[in-house]
């Protein structure tokens, strides 16, 4: 029987706030802030925190044959955060961060097919009570069970599209990343990965708008600084956790944290309504989602 000890606990859920912090900061920056700019400053928060692994580890390999998939782990890095930022600024937190669910299901999927990893009766359930639980999210007030209404209000939800792209590039990511992991130390590939996607968004931004692009427009300084701290933290407690207990425990409660926190933060700092479709939902969700994982 797995036990887990209280530090992994607290290290786990303080992971999923930190992340959960990071989410709210990135919807808090102004519209007038570019997204490469957001992407620029909430992943440089992150080098110090690997920088500070690898120079602590003794593994710090690196082969050729690291490249190729580590070039398609930055792009898809690149990609899926800028459109994260897109997604949340278009619709409400509440009702994107949840999507992120289907993250471990694409990625169930890939795996069989890029590694040949068979799903196990657990996470074929876990896939279903997904799918459930984002039709119960979607489900529009006074409709009943409608899927078909669902449906409608998911291809209605102006975030939905960038998200689905954010979910398509995150569920590829860990594939890639064990594809890495093979030719490098995991603490080397980390601070490649975020260095990589720290620079190009750096050099976006420089082409874009030339070098005093790198300034925040007025009103963001503070949620840029609170995205960039919010992620190290995160990402910090995240690895330690992964010295304390199961990979898959510390990524089932991180998420389960950053599905209750999309609705209690979007309700505190956003004002957006927290409704019977919501809380079921989330509620399916959150089991799904660690079925998955242990699968």
């Amino acid at each position: 029987m797995l036990t887990v000890s209280l530090s992994a606990i607290l290290l786990s859920l303080g992971c999923g706030i930190g992340f959960a912090g990071a989410d709210y900061f990135r919807k808090a920056v102004p519209a007038t802030c570019p997204n490469p700019l957001v992407l620029f400053y909430f992943i440089g928060g992150q080098i110090p925190i690997l920088a500070l692994v690898v120079a602590l580890s003794d593994d710090v390999r690196m082969t050729s044959g690291y490249w190729l998939p580590g070039v398609v782990d930055v792009a898809l890095g690149i990609g899926a955060n800028l459109m994260f930022v897109a997604a949340v600024r278009r619709s409400p937190l509440s009702m994107m961060i949840p999507l992120l669910a289907l993250v471990p299901v694409l990625t169930t999927l890939a795996a069989a097919v890029v590694l040949g990893e068979i799903p196990s009766l657990r996470q074929l359930s876990g896939t279903g009570l997904i799918v459930i639980g984002l039709f119960a999210l979607y489900m529009p007030q006074g409709e009943g069970v409608s899927p078909t209404a669902s449906w409608t209000a998911l291809r209605r939800e102006p975030g939905v599209q960038p998200m689905l792209l954010t979910i398509v590039g995150w569920s590829l990511t860990p594939v890639f990343d064990k594809l890495c992991i093979n030719a490098s130390s995991v603490s080397m590939h980390g601070l490649i990965q975020v260095t990589a996607i720290c620079a190009i968004s750096g050099v976006w931004v420089i082409t874009s708008y030339g070098l005093r692009g790198l300034l925040p427009p007025p009103g963001s300084k503070l949620p840029l600084l609170g995205s960039a701290i919010s992620a190290g933290l995160g990402y910090g407690l995240q690895l330690a956790a992964y010295q304390t207990t199961m990979v898959a425990v510390v990524e089932g409660l991180k998420r389960v944290t950053g599905l209750l926190a999309a609705l209690v933060v979007g309700r505190i700092m956003f004002a957006e309504p927290i409704t019977r479709s919501k809380i079921v939902g989330v509620g399916i969700l959150a089991i799904g989602v660690p079925l998955i994982l242990f699968g």
